[in-house]
């Protein structure tokens, strides 16, 4: 199993561009490129990343927009909010083509906002399809990522969505978001483990006081070892990226280190024996 870093730990730390290069400077095999707005997904730009991309032995596995820009207008009833929603998802896909990715992590309807209509599985399930329908296009699978906001805040809804589209939407499992929605991440990857195909990792436990205190994975309390052993049995064998609130850290070589930490616990775990 490989450990990459999701450029989104870097926010406010280091641009997107500038990101890909410490990643690579470090010897990082494989990167998440969080593409952080509008004019990030412009080719140009897009040009740029691969750009620097080149200068490095990183490979991007996946692309991950800023969610709330577009996302939930693309589950909307108003056909115009739609429309619009679904020229800047093309647009995160070609870009994502270019980068050479592979997945598009999605976060998808907002759970706390739009109201009953957003979690009507009969309604969005067909949005999904037809998302995933169009991320296909470009060589790119969807995954949809559980996020305590958002629709997918809890495992059986997961479990739920893959009955309606017969295993065309794929996981991005984030420990972070597991805690904060009340669960154990190994809560998802019982309801959908071989359909998760990504992994973010930051150490997250849930406090007496019904809070969550976050830590660099390695760092803190939570089971990893027991994590990974459980998505091997499922069948897991991609990446998984180390995504953490920039305001976690203050040095960037403590990504490293956390990076370091994290890779003797893969070496510890059923994924071990394949190194």
């Amino acid at each position: 199993m490989d450990i990459g870093l999701s450029t989104a730990s870097y926010f406010q730390k280091l641009q997107i561009e500038d990101a890909i290069l410490d990643i690579g400077a470090h010897g990082v095999p494989v990167c998440e490129l969080f593409l952080n707005t509008f004019s990030e997904y412009e080719p140009a730009f897009v040009e740029l990343l691969c750009e620097r991309l080149a200068r490095t032995n990183t490979s991007v596995f996946s692309v991950h927009p800023m969610s709330m820009q577009f996302e939930p207008q693309l589950f909307s009833i108003h056909p115009r909010q739609r429309e619009d929603a679904l020229v800047l998802f093309e647009r995160v896909l070609a870009a994502g083509k270019r980068l050479g990715a592979h997945y598009y992590v999605m976060h998808g309807p907002a759970r706390l906002f739009g109201g009953v209509k957003n979690i009507e599985l009969a309604r969005i399930a067909p949005i999904f399809l037809d998302l995933a329908e169009r991320a296909q296009r470009y060589d790119i699978q969807l995954t949809l990522e559980n996020v305590s906001w958002c629709v997918f805040n809890e495992p059986e809804f997961g479990a739920r969505l893959q009955a309606l589209t017969g295993g065309a939407i794929k996981h991005t499992l984030d420990v972070k978001q597991a805690v904060r929605s009340g669960y154990d991440p190994m809560d998802y990857i019982r309801a959908v483990g071989e359909q998760i195909v990504n992994v973010h990792l930051c150490d997250a436990t849930r406090l007496p006081s019904g809070g969550v205190h976050y830590d660099m994975p390695g760092f803190g309390e939570y089971d990893f070892a027991a994590m990974l052993n459980l998505l091997h049995e499922k069948g897991y064998c991609g990446p998984a990226f180390i995504e953490v609130y920039s305001d976690m850290y203050r040095e960037i070589p403590t990504l490293y280190e956390s990076l370091g930490r994290v890779e003797q616990i893969v070496s510890r775990s059923a994924y071990g024996n394949l190194i």
